[in-house]
């Protein structure tokens, strides 16, 4: 396994500026391309009469795993692949003859058509598959380490949630696409799995849902989306994530970008105060739009849908996932079951939780089934991300410089030479490496190259913005997000987003009127939660 990416393929000439407009026109790697094996080797010997080896082996080789997914900033990302999924068939075997329990699966009544037919056969396959189980328990391991790095020291599981949330938020910019609810009308392009989401830095109010729930889950806190009864043919409408906590489920708006609040504006509402009292709901309510959900809405009831994709719910992954859970503190399967019922318990009112629909959330088996539709958009916003640069501590190599910032700031390393910031900092090319990259080069393919190196420049600033907002270094966030990302580039893909932030960072430092001009500014499908923000900042502000 080679240290460091991409070291000569797509990279050409001797100058720096040459090795980047290779790399621009050529790429380096792309998608992983990992064997298929619908028995691994030697699975006849770990028979059900066979022993388990000691559990320090099995559990050194899950650590090797771990570690090779978790820092695929470091290697050529289909050598590590293989690399982990050899450990992945290794512990396998050295399990033995361990059981084979089920993921508790609940009724999949909720999902069907293609979702259903291209889910049930990776949910029911007994064996590892190294394309899909692969990048399941890498995307995986990137939310346990989002969700350590965004808890940070917190212990209540409440101040978890939030954090976790506000990570959610802050680091996933609003877009629109893919709906909650696909249909002809609106079928939706950017279908990404979880660990794409993340690369990507943007989701919709779906995406940040879903999100949310797997890095409570990665935190061991229950989280379930709730639904409200739709008219006519009564199917569940999906609504809001919560997070169950002492026996309540406490309610979180992705498309808002904010808590629901509590009555008075307290706290962070549950379920039976938002039923209770018409002015939870009625408070995230605009003169021009009054919000969709309120107490008479939620009055017939509500169902819980887990959010669990194909893999989550595999008899295999179960398996792995009781070890896995213990030594690294990584959890790749879902009990449906067991968290229905307990979800079912926090959103009743009485004795009646057994009378609580509930169900599989259909979202992310929609997103599996419909992933191969995506590929163009999969392209065009994580292409970015593969395209190596001058690696400053390898003179004569490059590095995959986005890529690599987005990985590391998901374990929280920002500092140093191979920290987040070092990497953000090092895709920013400056002009004289883009004048030496487009030297002699013909006035079409110098179009491509410049246009590819901007993008690439404006994903970094913004990102360095986020990256200095998470440590608190406001006066820093406010440079990168005002003056490098909205007046640099007024129109960039990262416009509202930066506004949003930028706001946060503005009312921390007391600027709070320029932070509730940007906030009215705001543009995206959050826009609404930023109007409702920007009146609380101002009344209390007044």
């Amino acid at each position: 396994m080679r240290d460091g990416t991409c070291t000569g393929r797509g990279l050409v000439g001797r100058a720096a500026g040459l090795l980047i407009a290779g790399a621009v026109l050529a790429g380096c790697g792309g998608p992983a391309r990992l064997r298929t094996e619908g028995e691994p080797p030697g699975a006849t010997a770990a028979a059900a009469g066979s022993q388990p080896a000691p559990r320090a082996m099995r559990q050194q080789l899950l650590a090797g795993m771990v570690s090779i997914l978790s820092t695929l900033d470091r290697y050529d990302e289909a050598r590590g692949g293989e690399q982990a999924f050899d450990r992945l068939v290794q512990w396998r075997h050295a399990a033995g003859g361990a059981a084979k329990p089920s993921a508790g699966a609940a009724s999949l009544d909720s999902v069907s058509g293609p979702a259903r037919e291209v889910g049930g056969p990776i949910m029911e396959r007994e064996h590892f598959d190294a394309p899909g189980d692969v990048v399941a328990i890498r995307d995986r391991c990137w939310l346990a380490a989002v969700a350590r790095t965004a808890r940070g020291t917190a212990t209540d599981e409440l101040v978890i949630a939030e954090r976790l949330f506000r990570w959610t938020v802050r680091s996933l910019a609003a877009v629109s696409d893919p709906p909650l609810i696909p249909s002809d009308a609106l079928p939706g392009s950017r279908w990404f799995l979880p660990g794409e989401i993340l690369l990507a830095g943007r989701a919709s109010p779906a995406q940040r849902a879903w999100i949310f729930l797997e890095l409570l889950r990665q935190s061991g806190i229950d989280g379930v989306m709730l639904a409200t009864s739709a008219a006519g043919d009564g199917a569940p409408r999906p609504w809001v994530p919560a997070a169950i906590i002492g026996g309540e489920a406490y309610l979180f708006e992705p498309a808002y970008g904010m808590p629901i609040a509590g009555p008075g504006g307290e706290g962070v509402a549950t379920l039976r105060q938002a039923v209770a009292d018409s002015s939870v709901l009625e408070a995230l309510s605009l003169p021009q739009r009054r919000y969709p959900v309120q107490a008479e809405t939620l009055a017939p009831g509500v169902a819980v849908l887990v959010a669990s994709d194909p893999w989550a719910m595999s008899a295999r992954m179960a398996v792995l996932d009781g070890e896995l859970a213990a030594s690294q503190g990584i959890r790749v399967a879902v009990d449906v079951d067991a968290l229905a019922t307990r979800a079912a318990t926090a959103v009743a009112v009485g004795d009646e939780a057994s009378a609580v629909p509930r169900g599989i959330w259909a979202f992310p088996w929609e997103t599996v089934a419909r992933r191969p539709l995506a590929a163009a958009a999969a392209a065009e916003e994580l292409g970015p991300l593969e395209v190596p640069v001058p690696d400053p501590q390898r003179p004569g190599s490059g590095f995959r410089a986005l890529f690599a910032g987005r990985v590391r700031e998901f374990r929280g390393e920002y500092d140093g030479p191979s920290g987040a910031k070092a990497a953000y900092l090092a895709a920013r090319v400056s002009k004289r490496e883009l004048a030496e990259a487009l030297a002699g080069t013909p006035e079409a393919q110098a179009a491509a190259i410049t246009s590819r190196l901007v993008r690439i420049k404006e994903d970094a600033t913004y990102w360095l913005g986020l990256v200095m907002l998470a440590e608190g270094q406001d006066e820093a966030a406010v440079d990168y997000l005002q003056r490098m990302t909205l007046e640099a580039a007024p129109d960039s893909r990262w416009t509202d987003a930066a506004r949003v932030n930028l706001a946060v960072a503005l009312e921390r430092l007391g600027r709070t009127s320029e932070a509730v001009l940007l906030l009215r500014a705001d543009g995206s499908p959050q826009r609404f939660g930023s109007r409702i923000l920007a009146d609380r900042l101002a009344a209390a502000a007044d």
